[in-house]
């Protein structure tokens, strides 16, 4: 079975009859995109985990129902290449974990891998008749989460929005919102330039105008350059798939939809910025100001960056080959760090970011260099598999929109955490999952055992528990920051160390030795950890 042509843009013809489990399958992602972008949590103690842990959750329990419902191909025959790269990637990351420091940043930062790939091989596994609605199910919440973060920007209000950084919707942080928002401006370039219904055209157009909005009034730079990129990937891609047919009514592109398109984008992006908005930025001319220093590096954030990336490059050599542990980068940036590092505060309670400012220093750091080089392999399998397909038989569109979001994911990332993360990471796999060609068995195959299914299931119901107990300590914090909350908080997730050390900076010995555990670099620990004796 291959991927029929112009799937982005309609149905594929009647054939077999769909399953209801393929029906709930679809129905799940669906609702699981929803559930990503819309997840949030109330408390007074987390900033971006109240956003970033339910939503990690939604993704969970996504791949959990995709496991139960046996959509996931277990077999390594119908992975085909880039199935089998993701599942190199996944297991190579799961041994560094195993090594890690912190084994609950590590379950946490694997999690997110473990259950992004389920959601591929599922979403690639669905008949072709469903895909183009799933597909639209995922962009559509993509478009919802960046009405939200355009809408607080000119004044909508809500406890469930970020006040942090806006507009950062439900995001928490507008660099989040703006990466997401790039990564569906090319599939949604390709479904509008393609469509064949006038509905399905209008609505690809309304949601670019959006996410062009969004992207823009972010002020990310990284948003501002992977959009650009996706975008330019997504035409170029496309224009190299063609093979249609002359007779084709969609062979040759009007015109006129390319500068509709254009024309689209150059309004949304005029809108944003002469429309007065109730953003609090610094300086009278923002927008320009981010252009003016769109590729600076020498002085801000951009030199920052560079420090930060050169320092981190240092914990290589310490561990090459399976890197530090997932999400261990926080813990052992103490390490390496320098005086005047602007992105560590060696006064703060917590030092640095969860993350380092780009997803491929992270992957080289933490999964050592073969991690890294395997899920850049399997990116560019994805984009091969959809430039050619079965039989040199192509769809364009679906060829632009991989290689277009493949491309804003890749110059996202590397100068923010984007694949890290839930949210982007369900967007990309799942959409890339659909839009390339299902992998043909040839040959008797038989079927998995017993045990590799309940494995599956096993590892994604334990990251749904554990994610499950993590969001209940985040919740139970906005009763307020009392000792009696936190400690609470503390038996719902062990492993969480902000609660740990707010503990033992009230005296709490017990949780100053647990922070040693999580932290055992980090200079304010040790300081509690001589208080203690």
């Amino acid at each position: 079975m291959e991927l029929p042509r112009h799937t982005l843009i309609e149905p594929a013809p009647s054939g077999a009859a769909i399953t209801g489990r393929e029906r709930a399958g679809a129905a799940l992602i669906v609702a699981g995109a929803f559930a990503v972008v819309l997840a949030w949590a109330p408390s007074r103690l987390f900033d971006l985990e109240r956003y970033l842990v339910p939503k990690a959750l939604a993704l969970h329990v996504v791949a959990l129902g995709l496991m139960g419902l046996g959509l996931v191909p277990l077999r390594r025959s119908a992975w085909g290449r880039t199935g089998l790269l993701l599942a190199a990637f996944v297991g190579w990351s799961a041994l560094a974990v195993l090594l890690a420091t912190n084994r609950w940043l590590a379950l946490e930062g694997w999690g997110i891998s473990f259950s992004a790939v389920v959601v591929f091989l599922a979403a690639r596994a669905l008949p072709a008749r469903l895909r183009t609605t799933v597909l639209a199910g995922i962009l559509g919440a993509a478009v919802v989460g960046a009405s939200l973060g355009v809408a607080q920007a000119y004044g909508l209000e809500g406890a469930w929005l970020s006040d942090s950084r806006p507009p950062g919707g439900t995001f928490g942080n507008r660099n989040f919102l703006g990466h997401l928002s790039a990564i569906a401006a090319p599939a949604l370039l390709m479904a509008a330039l393609h469509a064949r219904r006038r509905r399905s055209w209008t609505l690809a157009l309304i949601g670019i105008a959006i996410v062009t909005d969004a992207v823009v009034l972010t002020r990310s730079r990284a948003a501002w350059l992977g959009g650009v990129a996706g975008v330019a990937c997504a035409l170029i891609g496309a224009w190299s798939a063609r093979r249609w047919d002359r007779g084709s009514p969609v062979a040759t592109l009007p015109a006129r939809r390319i500068w509709t398109g254009a024309a689209v984008m150059a309004g949304a992006i005029a809108l944003a910025v002469l429309v007065p908005n109730q953003l609090d930025w610094v300086t009278d001319t923002p927008y320009a100001a981010t252009l003016e220093n769109l590729a600076e590096y020498q002085e801000g954030s951009g030199a920052g960056r560079l420090v930060q990336y050169r320092t981190s490059l240092a914990l290589v050599p310490g561990d090459p080959l399976f890197g530090v542990g997932p999400g261990n980068w926080f813990v052992h940036y103490p390490r390496v760090t320098k005086p005047g590092d602007p992105a560590y505060a060696g006064g703060d309670m917590i030092p640095t970011n969860p993350w380092p400012s780009s997803d491929w220093v992270a992957f080289l750091v933490e999964r050592g260099a073969l991690g890294a080089l395997l899920l850049l392999l399997a990116g560019a399998s994805a984009v091969a598999d959809a430039l050619r397909g079965p039989d040199e038989r192509n769809d364009p569109p679906a060829a632009g929109a991989v290689a277009g979001l493949l491309a804003a994911a890749l110059v996202c990332g590397t100068f923010d955490a984007v694949l890290l993360l839930a949210a982007p990471s369900l967007l990309v796999f799942a959409a890339v999952g659909l839009l390339s060609p299902a992998v043909e068995e040839h040959g008797l195959v038989q079927p998995p055992g017993i045990g590799a299914r309940a494995a599956g299931l096993a590892v994604a119901l334990t990251l749904v528990l554990y994610t499950g107990a993590h969001t209940t300590a985040v919740v139970l914090t906005a009763e307020g920051s009392g000792t009696a909350v936190l400690a609470g908080a503390a038996r719902w997730a062990p492993g969480e160390h902000r609660l740990r050390l707010a503990l033992a900076q009230r005296g709490r010995c017990a949780d100053a030795r647990a922070a040693g555990r999580l932290m055992p670099h980090h200079a304010r620990v040790k300081r509690l950890l001589e208080r203690c004796g």
